[in-house]
């Protein structure tokens, strides 16, 4: 699991993004209503397949599996 703050970021049209805590972005690929709030902490898992290119391109991107907000 991957630990950090979620962020909506305004690129192209807005996407979520978890914000680790040593500074990554790693872009949310079809992020769930329930992580979709700015600001909060959380505890995500996922993975790279059918992540590998996006339109954000804000640095790794993941599909979300599960998550945990703190």
């Amino acid at each position: 699991m991957t630990e950090g703050t979620i962020r909506k970021l305004g690129l192209e049209g807005g996407l979520w993004a978890l914000v680790t805590d040593d500074g990554r972005s790693i872009e949310l690929i079809d992020c769930p209503e329930a992580l979709k709030k700015n600001g909060a902490r959380a505890r995500v898992r996922g993975s790279r397949e059918s992540a590998e290119v996006t339109i954000g391109m804000v640095g790794d991107a993941m599909t979300v599996d599960s998550f945990e907000l703190l």
